[in-house]
């Protein structure tokens, strides 16, 4: 039977979300003091979690929270309004934007839709 562990993360909207994730063989080694280990291993029993747990959870979230802030666009209203204005009457495709879009279409080899 394999082994599973949950990872918890809050979403956005402060829902808790638990990820179970199998177990794999995949090592992460962190060399640190002993004292920061010990403030590690504390926090690690307040919660009821295993030193190991603890680190990955930690990871995770901290993970999570900061591929959010890089790939979410935060804007304010007006913001918000000027791109979906900037969207909805954005120009004409000129030659040069045209040309562009083939080349990388080449270059990437995206076929056409």
């Amino acid at each position: 039977m394999p082994l599973w562990h949950l990872i918890y993360r809050a979403n956005y909207a402060g829902e808790i979300m638990a990820i179970k994730a199998e177990r794999k063989e995949t090592r992460l080694v962190a060399r640190t003091s002993t004292e920061i280990q010990e403030i590690i291993q504390r926090a690690a029993d307040y919660s009821g979690a295993t030193l190991s747990q603890f680190l990955i959870e930690s990871a995770m979230e901290k993970a999570h929270n900061v591929i959010e802030r890089t790939e979410t666009l935060h804007l304010s209203m007006a913001g918000a309004d000027a791109l979906v204005a900037a969207l909805e009457n954005a120009p004409k495709a000129n030659n040069k934007l045209l040309k562009a879009a083939q080349n990388y279409g080449d270059t990437v080899n995206v076929p056409n839709h």
